[in-house]
């Protein structure tokens, strides 16, 4: 369990280097384009919109494009900031025991 946990740690690391860095690691960047529109169809389809990427989003006020787009990066720090926290509390835990 141990050893998981430092390979998961280091994974990790590694992730969070590259993306600190502006990079999307090679193996993930075929998959960055589908998922962010997948996310936004989802925001959309929050916000009563179910049908969000087959409409034409020229017709639609910015007003509605913009609480798509808001609600996006919103989730995503959400997302930034439990993935930095899981990363601290995760190496406080491995400096713990070592110590």
């Amino acid at each position: 369990m141990e050893n998981n946990l430092a390979v998961m740690q280091s994974e990790m690391v590694d992730l969070l280097k590259s993306v600190s860095q502006v990079k999307i690691p090679d193996e993930l960047q075929p998959y960055v384009g589908a998922a962010l529109d997948e996310f936004k169809n989802e925001m959309a389809a929050e916000l009563g919109m179910p049908d969000y990427g087959q409409i034409d989003r020229g017709e639609l006020p910015s007003r509605l494009n913009g609480h798509v787009g808001g609600n996006m990066t919103s989730k995503m720090v959400k997302f930034a900031e439990a993935v930095l926290a899981w990363n601290y509390k995760n190496k406080l835990m491995l400096e713990r025991g070592q110590e």
